[in-house]
């Protein structure tokens, strides 16, 4: 455990507890507000006439490093340090994402206008040019290490977590013969909660082993390095939400659907669909968050780590503080979206969707989803759906997951099957939700 103090100190970690969401059901015709997410002109024209979601729940993550055995880690007797397979590089990385909706709902207001108000909360966390060879000598039993020198790089992680409160407006553009076009924008009013970074610059380690009395064993180190959290770790606080900063965040989306089937007919009425997004435009301003900048030249050894219990006071105790400011702006994970829909036969459908960063995840507090691809066969009916989403994740490669809706109930996986066939699995992604949907009445 007191190993874990080490990596952070040399390589970057933060925790909390995103990679994108609701992988298959967010391109279901009658995904509903949770489509909205990704795309807010999705609500006009909808399948429903109101949606209410009751909550969803989405958690994912994604990495290079480690590879594992679900169905053995789902037992319990799997031992990660040992059985897990490394893929180790100069420059690992790895995001996680946990993004949590409370009572939400949509509602058409005529033929060409809707309305929707969501509550949700999300996490993000990045870990960005880690050094895996690092990781993998720092997990060894100082009993059985040996010694080493390391380059670090100069890895950055980051973790963001905020609540936010979001009103939603879609209309219809244009409405001619075979052509129809839709748009629509969120604000969101955000709640700032925990954020904390880590960046490294030009990082070396030495290990240097004690054969008589290992607890003794020097650690060497050179570089620099930022810290950041948005509580007053320096006096003692513990980590909690900020109730003082806040922020604006916006999402804008349009669709085209090509159009050749009666327009009051069941299902879907376009043969083909084309969308775009941006999602995410905007900052969290934490007031109160204190950033200090360390130099890491100098020597501690395993007994000072095994007697650390606080990643802060490690720094302060042990390197030089050479700079500090209070205030920091933490960016949205703003991203662009794609999503092409072939409507086959009105029940079975192919989907085709990208998820891209807009923004750098090497720059300090910069809080990214990771890019993906999915292209996801569905069947698509008024009260169930089913889907099978193939995507490339990354850092992790291509997943297969599955998934299902049926009336109320939706809860799937982009990565489940993927995660019970392979014993090299390096991706995890689940949702479960559940609405009240009320349909429109089609002739």
């Amino acid at each position: 455990m007191k190993r874990t103090l080490l990596l952070m100190c040399f390589v970057g970690s933060c925790f909390a507890a995103q990679a994108q969401s609701y992988f298959g059901f967010r391109d279901d015709g009658y995904a509903g507000i949770q489509a909205a997410l990704f795309n807010p002109s999705a609500i006009v024209d909808s399948k429903y006439r109101s949606d209410i979601t009751l909550f969803s729940v989405s958690g994912s993550g994604s990495n290079d490093l480690y590879g594992v055995q679900f169905a053995d880690v789902i037992g319990g007797d799997y031992d990660f340090e040992n059985q897990a397979s490394t893929n180790i590089k100069f420059t690992n990385n790895a995001v996680i994402n946990l993004d949590v909706m409370g009572p939400s709902f949509m509602m058409n207001i005529t033929p060409l206008h809707s309305v929707a108000l969501f509550s949700r909360v999300r996490s993000v966390t990045n870990f960005i040019n880690v050094n895996g060879e690092l990781i993998d000598e720092l997990n060894n039993d100082i009993e059985f290490s040996n010694n080493f020198l390391i380059q670090g790089g100069s890895p950055n992680a980051v973790t963001n977590s905020w609540a936010e409160i979001g009103a939603s407006y879609a209309t219809v553009l244009l409405d001619k013969e075979d052509h129809f076009i839709k748009g629509g924008l969120t604000l969101k009013y955000l709640m700032a909660g925990i954020n904390g970074y880590i960046q490294g610059n030009e990082i070396e380690v030495a290990f240097n082993k004690n054969e008589v009395n290992p607890s003794l064993s020097e650690f060497y180190s050179t570089g620099t390095l930022k810290t950041a959290a948005s509580y007053d770790y320096d006096n003692g606080d513990d980590p909690k939400f900020d109730a003082s900063s806040a922020g604006i965040g916006l999402d804008l989306g349009f669709t085209y659907e090509y159009r050749t089937f009666c327009h009051t007919c069941k299902g879907n009425r376009y043969k083909f669909k084309a969308a775009m997004s941006v999602t995410d435009i905007g900052k969290l301003n934490y007031k109160n968050a204190v950033e200090n900048s360390y130099d890491l030249t100098g020597r501690i050894t395993q007994d000072d780590i095994d007697e650390s219990d606080d990643i802060f006071k490690f720094f302060d105790s042990y390197y030089t503080k050479v700079a500090t400011r209070k205030g920091v702006k933490a960016n949205l994970p703003t991203a662009f979206h794609t999503n092409f829909d072939w409507n086959i036969n009105n029940k079975f459908y192919l989907n085709l969707s990208g998820d891209f960063d807009l923004v750098d995840a090497e720059k300090l507090n910069g809080t990214t989803l990771g890019n993906s691809v999915s292209f996801t066969p569905r069947f698509e009916i008024r009260q169930f759906s089913f889907y099978v989403p193939i995507t490339w994740m990354e850092y992790s490669g291509t997943q297969v997951g599955t998934g299902f809706r049926a009336g109320p109930l939706f809860i799937g996986s982009g990565s489940i099957i993927s995660n019970l066939l392979s014993n090299n699995s390096k991706a995890f992604n689940m949702y479960v939700g559940l609405k009240i949907p009320v349909y429109q009445n089609y002739k």
